[in-house]
């Protein structure tokens, strides 16, 4: 498991551009949390409207064009999306694909890294791939749903994944639901490996009796987030309780959603916070009365891969009411750390959300099981030694195959 002294380039199409950026924050904090192992990290990602390359924490963060500024925003918000919306985009996908092979091999070349680990190996494991067959770079290939999920729109992604796939020396899934996508594609060893806190947490503040519950949703402002769902649960709710809702995040369909609040007439019960950092996110978590995650299967076939925001409302106490789709049953335990409802259902979230508030006891005791589960199972003590393993595994099969057997 000893991976000191060695090199590691991260290719992703997300990453922080500052300390308090929550865009690829996960991937940040694993490379963080890693650095005491002695191992040395660089990292490869698209540029975000001709944004310059940058160190961050003392790593050295390549940022690669790929398009007049105006359009080089496709992972922003989520791509599938774009492309969906705009078909445009599908030249900025291949612009992207294209210039970004040629840009990560350059910075191959000139870094000299002992392995690349891949995140969304569709499209990243296409742009890797001559860069780790010309310069003998192994790849570690870490999914995380959504290029799986890519195979029910585009069938030849399926196709590319299968070839990509016996090249890889180690694969990574971030839940058991993308783990179950990759074995329809590859039977070789998956290891599952969550992801852990991007933010501090802090202690609950204190709330009254006297004062209107809070709920709390978190996440980017897209068709798979199911935004529309709770928003359409809330008259329900309100039917029976004042309740307010605290949106934190920004994304493609913001103004479609504040529309849909004004049909509603939720202007008043309805906060939009847009993107906010680190520590306030931990104010709001701690804040809040019951944190909602309406995920769905949207039109794409895309939804949750994980969860982090889940993860991240445990860590803070509180009790999750959720979806039952993607990753999120990895994270929530339905009846104990929380509620799982079906998708698309603002009838199920009403009734939900009216549980736990008419059960103020239930709620603090999913919160407090939560918390002890997070600490478990979700805890970067767990997760660091297994990303250890994996890494340690690919550089020995590759020094391996590289140092014949001896005859004596």
């Amino acid at each position: 498991m000893n991976i000191k002294g060695k090199h590691i380039l991260v290719v992703t199409s997300v990453y922080p551009m500052t300390v308090d950026g929550n865009h690829g924050a996960f991937i940040r904090e694993a490379i963080l949390r890693l650095q005491p192992t002695g191992a040395k990290f660089t990292v490869f990602a698209p540029a975000y409207e001709a944004c310059q390359s940058y160190i961050l924490d003392g790593i050295k963060i390549y940022r690669f064009r790929y398009c007049p500024k105006h359009f080089e925003n496709l992972a922003r918000d989520g791509a599938p999306t774009k492309l969906q919306r705009q078909p445009l985009y599908l030249l900025v996908a291949a612009l992207y694909i294209f210039l970004g092979t040629l840009q990560l091999f350059w910075v191959c070349c000139r870094e000299k890294p002992n392995l690349l680990q891949i995140h969304w190996p569709f499209p990243h494991g296409l742009m890797a791939f001559p860069s780790s067959v010309l310069l003998g770079i192994p790849m570690v290939f870490s999914f995380h749903g959504a290029e799986l999920l890519l195979m029910n729109k585009f069938s030849f992604v399926a196709y590319i994944l299968r070839w990509l796939l016996p090249i890889a020396k180690g694969v990574t899934a971030n839940s058991s639901f993308t783990y179950g996508l990759i074995r329809k594609l590859y039977n070789n060893p998956v290891t599952i490996i969550p992801y852990g806190l991007t933010i501090e947490v802090k202690h609950n503040q204190a709330r009254s009796l006297q004062e209107v519950p809070t709920l709390l949703f978190v996440g980017r402002l897209d068709e798979r987030k199911g935004l529309r769902y709770l928003l359409e649960a809330l008259p329900l709710v309100l039917a029976e309780r004042s309740v307010r809702l605290r949106v934190v995040g920004k994304g493609i369909l913001e103004q479609e959603i504040k529309s849909q609040c004004h049909t509603l007439e939720l202007d008043n019960v309805v906060d939009f916070l847009g993107f906010v950092s680190k520590e306030e996110l931990a104010d709001e978590y701690a804040g809040c009365d019951i944190f909602v995650l309406p995920a769905i299967v949207d039109s794409k076939g895309d939804t949750e891969g994980l969860g982090i925001v889940a993860i991240e409302a445990l860590a803070h106490q509180k009790p999750v009411i959720a979806s039952a789709v993607g990753g999120i049953p990895d994270v929530i335990q339905s009846g104990i750390t929380g509620l799982l409802v079906p998708e698309k259902s603002p009838e199920a979230l009403a009734q939900a959300i009216l549980t736990l508030l008419s059960d103020p006891v239930k709620a603090i005791t999913m919160g407090q099981k939560g918390l002890a589960d997070v600490q478990f199972r979700f805890s970067w003590s767990r997760i660091i030694p297994m990303w250890q393993q994996v890494f340690a595994t690919a550089l020995d099969s590759c020094f391996n195959e590289k140092t014949p057997e001896r005859i004596v």
